[in-house]
């Protein structure tokens, strides 16, 4: 390509990563919760305390060493437990920035950071396309396709999370790999020192990154062995992984996180050392292979990254063993997989999985037309070698595979798919009719991604037939800041609260309250410290008290989820158990406050209660929102003595109000007043009203009789 080709080429990736920016950022924005005013509540789970820990950095007042507010009272050991490259990064950027240019808003800062950094995959895409294919415009008309894609920014709107971050960094270390195992690139020894520093930095920043290293290590093996006769290839490919070894094993002796898990004992580097040694010593193969899996059944016994992320190992296991479907005994699964087997470690439905690739999978029928039809007919392997393209498709088999374990793989997959889809022979590259073809696909893709809830979308009528019901009832983001704003005024550093792990992050960031529970699972103590909340919340209101009296709690936040929720992955499945005991503390904190002895309840909205850890009720409670009525549940004891309640009945009752409801303000805009009144009513007899949805339904109605006078 020549000097005007790179220009226009460079023109047209910078204006794809500019695309990719407006579509995350325009989405960001979209989400019902976003207010554009004020920053409160937007974060959540682990994006909320990620997001602390960038603004402690931001302010400068730094992380803590042991940060007890986040994981009261022992504390979390930020430097040996957590990875905070990002959030460092991030706050560093901001005050970088403020040198030059004042800058008012973080949280708007953090959505661009978040948008700017995934947009560097787009150039990673199109290099690894361009030396697949050989073919410029079939290079670009594929980053198109990914650059716009759904699937390939979807899991970082409205989060902060190290995807957006680190995803980037190990793409391009793939793209430095691709090009140092080029058999025509002359500086290939640079590219792989590249590819090692950039894996290095990323293995520093997510956990995740030791997972995407055993995958490519594992297709890495595979390319090796397919290419054992051809002595260049196999030099080179020796090379490469010594560098990536070194490199990860670089980082884990410098990164605290790291070395406090004896990451270059792990079995990820252990498969690494395998490699290389199979590598070096071509005839001694087998040796290296039974002594490399003596090594990782070993290290199943004695390695401390086990100890870390072997909750993450064992719930693969438990997902193969099951069949990818949660039991509906929750007894069947370890505890470990009962907490981590939600939210995007979730097998991906069949109705997301259409959303999702279609029609960016579409983008793979050329290759597989010409795998059918091309009468013998190979990719130019002769260009570059057969290193590259056995790498790429060996990482798409794998992590086809991985997603249909977890969906947080879906933006990997997605580019691993549109790159493998540029792999076609002579013939196929030089038609002119393929990247229009491509451009038409990205063309569409885009679309739907800058409207993806639009009426006009084919694609959501196809998987809404495919897409399952919601189980999980849900919180309401309005009752989330209303205890947020509750908590600011009546909390306080003295005042640690008990709450749920995922809501916990939230009162962390937003309302300053320490907090028992975090979401960051890496440490197995806080793991084993929500099995017991769970476990105490089930029990009596003794095993309860007990448990907050142990940690220091002086406020317990209850939230409806606790009974409402009995789907799998809800806290009752998580908790090991769905049956409850008609004293259970749930039971008592939901239906019968004015009955506990050591819990006071201060606060209520319809998705939240707060109580006073060790007080007395103050008086006989009377519930404000009908959610709180145990005669609405239908209520009976088994003969088992177990607690039933018509949960399901009432959790569709309301889910059909607030339907109801959001067809009533549509209406009224419309103009169609009556037809509005009309839902409102239905609404209402389906579930009561909160007193501000009586009142919108009744200013309609004194508005549609003066209008009528």
């Amino acid at each position: 390509m020549d000097s005007a080709g790179r220009r226009l080429a460079l023109a047209l990736l910078s204006v794809l990563a500019a695309a990719q920016i407006y579509l995350r950022v325009r989405q960001d924005v979209s989400l019902p919760y976003f207010n554009p005013d004020a920053d409160t509540g937007f974060f959540r789970n682990e994006s909320a305390i990620q997001y602390r820990y960038a603004l402690l950095v931001a302010n400068g007042a730094g992380i803590p060493e042991l940060d007890r507010d986040a994981q009261y009272p022992e504390g979390i050991r930020t430097r040996q437990e957590l990875t905070l490259t990002m959030e460092r990064a991030t706050g560093w950027t901001w005050r970088v920035i403020n040198l030059f240019t004042p800058l008012r808003d973080f949280r708007w800062f953090v959505l661009l950071f978040c948008a700017v950094m995934s947009s560097l995959a787009v150039p990673a895409f199109y290099a690894i396309a361009l030396r697949l294919s050989r073919s410029a415009p079939l290079a670009l008309a594929s980053a198109a396709i990914f650059a716009l894609s759904w699937a390939g920014m979807a899991n970082g709107i409205g989060t902060y999370v190290f995807e957006s971050f680190t995803l980037p960094l190990l793409l391009a270390s793939l793209a430095f790999l691709v090009a140092a195992l080029d058999s025509e690139e002359r500086l290939w020894r640079v590219h792989s020192a590249a590819a090692g520093a950039l894996l290095g930095v990323a293995l520093a920043s997510w956990h995740f990154s030791r997972f995407h290293l055993a995958a490519l290590f594992i297709a890495l093996a595979w390319t090796g062995w397919r290419c054992r006769r051809d002595e260049a290839a196999s030099s080179r490919l020796r090379v490469c992984v010594g560098v990536l070894v070194a490199c990860a094993g670089a980082a884990g002796l410098l990164c605290a996180p790291l070395r406090e898990t004896a990451f270059i004992l792990s079995p990820v580097m252990l498969l690494g050392y395998g490699l290389l040694l199979a590598l070096v010593f071509p005839r001694r193969v087998l040796p290296i292979a039974l002594g490399t899996a003596a090594a990782l059944g070993l290290s199943s016994y004695l390695s401390r990254e086990l100890s870390a992320y072997g909750h993450v190992y064992g719930m693969f296991w438990e997902k193969l063993r099951h069949g990818l479907r949660m039991p509906a005994d929750p007894a069947q699964l370890s505890a470990d997989a009962r907490l981590l087997w939600m939210g995007p470690f979730q097998s991906p439905a069949p109705g997301f999985l259409i959303f999702a690739f279609v029609p960016l999978g579409f983008i793979m029928v050329p290759r597989v037309a010409a795998a059918l039809f091309g009468k013998g007919e190979s990719p130019p392997e002769k260009d570059g070698g057969p290193l590259p393209p056995a790498v790429v498709d060996a990482l798409l088999v794998f992590y086809l595979a991985g997603t249909a374990l977890i969906l947080r793989l879906t933006p990997v997959l997605a580019f691993l798919l549109c790159a493998a889809a540029t792999r076609l022979p002579q013939r196929w590259l030089r038609a002119a009719w393929l990247p229009p073809v491509f451009f038409l696909l990205a063309a569409l893709e885009g679309a739907k991604t800058l409207a993806p809830s639009s009426r006009f979308n084919p694609v959501l009528r196809i998987s809404a037939a495919w897409a399952g019901s919601e189980t999980h009832p849900g919180v309401s983001s309005a009752d989330v800041l209303a205890l947020i704003r509750w908590l600011r005024k009546n909390g306080g550093p003295d005042r640690p609260v008990l709450a749920n792990f995922g809501l916990s992050a939230s009162l962390l960031t937003y309302a300053g309250s320490p907090v028992l529970l975090q979401p960051k699972f890496e440490a197995p103590g806080i793991r084993a410290k929500t099995m017991e909340f769970l476990r105490s919340l089930y029990a009596g209101e003794p095993e309860f008290l007990a448990f907050c009296r142990r940690y220091g709690a002086t406020l317990f936040v209850y939230s409806t989820e606790d009974i409402l929720d009995e789907a799998p992955g809800g806290p009752r499945y998580a908790s090991g158990g769905l049956r409850l005991k008609p004293d259970a503390a749930a039971v008592l904190f939901h239906f019968r406050p004015e009955e506990l002895k050591g819990f006071r309840l201060l606060y209520e909205n319809q998705s939240f209660r707060v109580f006073a850890v060790g007080q007395k009720p103050a008086g006989p409670a009377r519930a404000a929102d009908p959610v709180y009525d145990l005669a609405r549940f239908s209520p009976s004891v088994d003969e088992g003595g177990a607690l039933r309640l018509d949960v399901a009945g009432v959790s569709e009752r309301m889910a059909l109000a607030r339907r109801t409801t959001i067809l009533a303000r549509i209406l009224a805009r419309l103009g169609r007043g009556e037809e509005a009144l009309s839902a409102y009513e239905s609404a209402f007899a389906a579930w009561p009203p909160r007193e501000g949805v009586r009142q919108e339904a009744e200013r309609l109605r004194q508005a549609l009789k003066a209008s009528g006078s």
